[in-house]
């Protein structure tokens, strides 16, 4: 009996000195990710200042199809008016030669020829008329045929024109198309360089907090410095109010917060949802105030991110590093950055947002992408943790 009673104590001293689960990460894992955000960032913008130049080539090169567009307009009219003239001018001679042949005819031609001939004076005479017959003759035939080349070269080149015209307007197009692509890939860029850009201030202000609670760069965050208190009771996040929108799908894409509304808004405080450890502050890019928290569960063996968005202004009292629990307030409801009314937006997903140590939500890209995992699992958002009636008026 003793040497059970002896037993059990040596479990118990060993099983209180067993630290939280974690990985081994250290502020020097901090510093060099953030190393690695900074040299991707510069990696990002050059690639978006190339795709620019890029766009401005393009849009160049369409301005000047158009230029060369317009002056092919202008050069298929005048062919066409020069067209229609070299018409006029054959039918002309055509009814002059049509004309000719029937006179010769109705007068028995070669004997008019032969009278004209025969009428001459002398041998020299007679000889300048035939030639004279000739001449006639051989430029009438000469001036349609010269005519008829010319209508004939005037259509090719009217031909090449249109197709010339049929491949720039292709052309065109494809750079259009090329310029909206491009466009887009800017886009993406652009949007890309704002998370690196966020994420090169969270772990700023990560590496500077730690630094601050005194971890040495060798030291484990969590275990040799930095170390997390449980979370406690889960709570409201205000002392009254009423959901405005669930979690869940709405307008293509997954809301991954439970919105709260309230009747005096501006004035309403924001709570901590559990004990935990302020993890990052920042803007959002449509300039939302964001505070994320990290908790964890000693009951569930689970960490925790609670994200409390949109608010209108922080408690000055709260910064990244500092310890909280489910009393300290961390700002107010407010409609900061994309929000078409005053209310929190309020997630929490079983991961640490923005912590190395988590393969599922060491990003915002994972975050989101984990978060659309756990939904389609069955997933219930912060109601998996807190009741949420239709209003309350206490936490």
């Amino acid at each position: 009996m003793k040497k059970s009673v002896k037993l059990l104590l040596v479990l118990t001293v060993v099983i209180n000195f067993i630290p939280i689960k974690t990985h081994a990460t250290t502020l020097l894992d901090y510093k060099n990710k953030l190393a690695k955000y900074r040299a991707d960032y510069e990696q990002n913008q050059a690639e978006i200042n190339k795709t620019q130049a890029e766009i401005e080539s393009t849009n160049q090169e369409i301005s000047s199809i158009k230029s060369d567009m317009i002056n092919m307009a202008a050069e298929i009219g005048q062919l066409q008016e020069d067209v229609v003239e070299y018409h006029e001018e054959i039918n002309k001679k055509e009814l002059q030669t049509k004309k000719l042949v029937e006179y010769l005819q109705l007068s028995n031609g070669e004997n008019l020829y032969l009278e004209y001939a025969f009428g001459a004076d002398s041998v020299t005479d007679f000889i300048y008329r035939m030639s004279i017959v000739e001449q006639m003759t051989e430029y009438n035939n000469k001036v349609v045929d010269e005519l008829q080349s010319l209508i004939t070269a005037s259509e090719k080149r009217e031909e090449e024109i249109n197709q010339k015209e049929k491949d720039l307007n292709e052309k065109q197009k494809k750079l259009e198309n090329l310029v909206e692509s491009l466009g887009d890939d800017k886009t993406s860029l652009s949007e890309s360089g704002v998370s690196i850009s966020k994420q090169i201030k969270i772990y700023e202000e990560q590496v500077a907090a730690y630094t601050k609670l005194g971890c040495k760069d060798n030291d484990v965050i969590g275990v040799n410095c930095a170390t997390t208190v449980s979370s406690g009771t889960w709570r409201r996040p205000t002392s009254s109010g009423y959901v405005t929108s669930e979690f869940g799908y709405r307008w293509g894409s997954l809301h991954r917060a439970i919105d709260i509304g309230n009747k005096n808004p501006y004035s309403t405080k924001i709570y901590a949802v559990a004990s935990g450890t302020v993890t990052a502050k920042y803007k959002d890019p449509a300039g939302a105030l964001v505070v994320v928290i990290e908790h964890y569960d000693a009951g569930k063996n689970k960490w925790y991110s609670s994200d409390y968005c949109h608010m209108s202004k922080y408690n000055s009292a709260i910064y990244v590093g500092k310890k909280v629990t489910s009393n300290t307030w961390i700002g107010y409801m407010g409609m900061s950055g994309n929000a078409t009314g005053p209310h929190l937006h309020l997630e929490i997903f079983p991961c640490r947002l923005y912590n190395l140590n988590d393969k599922n939500c060491s990003t915002w890209n994972k975050y989101v992408s984990y978060a659309n995992k756990l939904y389609k699992q069955g997933y219930k958002g912060p109601r998996s943790l807190i009741n949420f009636p239709s209003s309350w008026t206490t936490r």
